[in-house]
Parts: C-alpha cells; sequence; structure tokens
C-alpha cells in the first residue's frame, strides 16, 4: 500500500500523519501540528489557499520522529461544510438506483441543484431502519431537529419492508475544487476524500465491532458529534460550541464545566434520541467515544457519562500504529484520531 499522508486542517491548527502500512499494523513515519489561518473552512471553499499551503509544507518539516514526505495525502472535511444523511429509499437494481440517485440525495438532504455537488452514498447492510418521514434527515450537517418523535419499532407490513437504507454525503463542487488546489500548491496529490468522523472511527473502533457509538470531537472552535454503527456513519451533526468556550482553566472544577459544556450535552440529548427513534428505531447508543483537543480537559469522560448516563472513553488511535521509540506527547495522544483514520485508509475506498 505505501505510505499515505493523512492531513486534517481545523479551525485553527494543521495536524499530519504520515504511516506505512506493515501487515495488519503500520508503522509511523512522521507526526506534526502546526498553526493554521483560522475559520478558513466555507460551505462553497476552503480559504486562505497559499497561507495553508505554507502551513502544510511548514508541519511537514517539522514532522517527528523523521519529516512528512509522503506525497499522497488523504484529506476530511469536517461535518460544517458537508450535506449528509441516513434514509430509505425504494427498491432497485443497479442501473434503476444510479439513474434515480441523484434526485433521492437532493431531496433527503435538501439540496436544491444536485448538479452543483459531489455525492457518494452507502447502502447500508447493518440494522438501521430508518422511518420514512422528511423529518429523518437533518437539514444538511445542523443537528437533528429538538422535537424527537415517540418511538416506533420497524415491522415487515410498512413501507421500509420493500426498501434499501442508504448513508449519503454531498459536498459543493467548488469546495472540494479548492481542496485539491490546495494540496496542488504545497505538493501533495489527493489520494482521496473522507469525512472527519469517519476517520476517526476508523481509527478508533476494531474492525468486526458494530455497536451503536457516539464519536464526539471537541475541537476549539466546533463540536463535532455523529454517531456510527461500527466504522460507519449514520448520523452527522455540528455543535457550535468550542473549548475556547472554556479559557484556560481546562483543569478547573467539574462542575464549571458542566456549566460551560452545557450546549453539548443539550444536543447531545436530541442527537441520540433523533437516531434511536428515527434512523434506527431499536438500537441503544451503547458508549461514547471523545477526540480532539478537549480530551486532555481534566475529568472528561467522566462528566460525559454522568450527563448522558452513557459509558465514556478516550479516543485511543494509536492501538494498531507502531511509533518505535517514539513517545507521543500526551497532549497531542487523543488529537490525532482523525489524521491517523485518514491515514489508514485505503485508496479508492
Amino acid at each position: 500500500m505505501g505510505t499515505v499522508v493523512g492531513l486534517d486542517i481545523g479551525f485553527e491548527t494543521v495536524k499530519m500523519v504520515s504511516l506505512t502500512k506493515t501487515g495488519k499494523r503500520w508503522r509511523l513515519n512522521g507526526m506534526a501540528i502546526g498553526p493554521c489561518p483560522k475559520d478558513s473552512w466555507k460551505p462553497d471553499k476552503l480559504e486562505n489557499l497559499e497561507e495553508i499551503a505554507e502551513a502544510v509544507r511548514s508541519t511537514m518539516r517539522q514532522g517527528k520522529p523523521h519529516a512528512i514526505s509522503g506525497r499522497e495525502a488523504m484529506i476530511a472535511l469536517p461535518e460544517s461544510v458537508i450535506f449528509s444523511g441516513t434514509f430509505s429509499v425504494p427498491q432497485m437494481e443497479g442501473p434503476e438506483l444510479q439513474h434515480a440517485l441523484p434526485l433521492l440525495i437532493a431531496e433527503k438532504l435538501s439540496i436544491q441543484n444536485i448538479d452543483d455537488y459531489y455525492y457518494d452514498y452507502e447502502e447500508i447492510a447493518g440494522q438501521c431502519n430508518p422511518i420514512p418521514d422528511k423529518s429523518t434527515q437533518p437539514e444538511g450537517s445542523k443537528p437533528p431537529a429538538k422535537e424527537e418523535p415517540e418511538d416506533k419499532a420497524p415491522n415487515d407490513d410498512d413501507e421500509n419492508s420493500d426498501s434499501i437504507t442508504i448513508f449519503a454525503v454531498a459536498e459543493k463542487k467548488n469546495l472540494l475544487d479548492s481542496v485539491v488546489e490546495m494540496c496542488h500548491k504545497c505538493g501533495l496529490k489527493v489520494a482521496g476524500i473522507d469525512i472527519k468522523p469517519g476517520a476517526i472511527a476508523r481509527a478508533v473502533v476494531e474492525a468486526e465491532d458494530s455497536k451503536p457509538r457516539l464519536i464526539i470531537d471537541l475541537g476549539v472552535g466546533g463540536t463535532g458529534a455523529s454517531v456510527v454503527e461500527g466504522k460507519n456513519l449514520r448520523v452527522t451533526s455540528i455543535i457550535p460550541w468550542g473549548t475556547n468556550a472554556i479559557g484556560e482553566d481546562i483543569n478547573g472544577p467539574v462542575d464549571n464545566l458542566k456549566a460551560k459544556a452545557g450546549p453539548v450535552f443539550d444536543e447531545l440529548g436530541h442527537i441520540t434520541r433523533f437516531f434511536e427513534n428515527r434512523v434506527c428505531p431499536g438500537a441503544k447508543i451503547q458508549e461514547i467515544i471523545i477526540s480532539g483537543s478537549g480530551a486532555n480537559i481534566s475529568n472528561i469522560p467522566d462528566v460525559f457519562k454522568q450527563e448522558t448516563g452513557i459509558p465514556t472513553k478516550l479516543a485511543d488511535p494509536f492501538t494498531r500504529v507502531d511509533t518505535g521509540r517514539f513517545p507521543v506527547p500526551k497532549d497531542l495522544f487523543h488529537t490525532f484520531s482523525d489524521s491517523i483514520g485518514l491515514a489508514m485508509r485505503e485508496r479508492g475506498k
């Protein structure tokens, strides 16, 4: 498979990892984090291309234990710039489905002109069988509606019995074109595009594990909250709350954190009920995994468990990565989940 670079352009930093596949594991070649222009992701483009390209080049030179020299890069799009959803469509054969999908995706994801978007999808083979209702789709990448319907268990007599379930994602063509342009400026070739929570799931969830989980990516400028079934995305959402709201006191009293992070816990309740009642009736979120810079906040797993009642742990993206003698800095350990997951992705998938 060779060497792959995982590139994550965040709210104010660039994170990069270079991995080489060795059997069922990966070898760490280099990892680094560096500053970049703040808030460069917009719905229709990546701004500050020259500045970001220079930041990427500088970060590559600073890689440890070795400078990052790979040229094929997997890149993540944040939840804030994508449209995604899990929904049911009528059972169709391959060619018929391919013909119908553009209009179906446009309708389900509330996209006016699908020709302005790149899109991709997967047919879901898991237990999720969404209730056929427009409310099963968050509008774009926004969190689900706050009014959750009553539970409804699927049955063989309803219209889902003659349907298939799709997870689809779409992003503006201009946005993706600007990402490719930025990579060209810094000498990288785009080997693939991924969604940030999907990359995190690839790094931290075991291959045969199919449990429904919440993946919480606590960033500086925003919090990603997504539901996965195993490694596969079912719901993506962005919460407009970041760790910058806490200030410097990340190790302060737990009660202070609960108060300051109230918007996150409120939205997690809505997202959980949305998934369990509408997207995957009968399923229950079994675990929360926390990644991002906020994973370094003191007692953060305990706080999430207390507030949600769901077992919570920190992301561990290095379980399948041989770091040699390089000591990964403790304060960066959890923040590289997305870039490691990107570098683990196979080309063309």
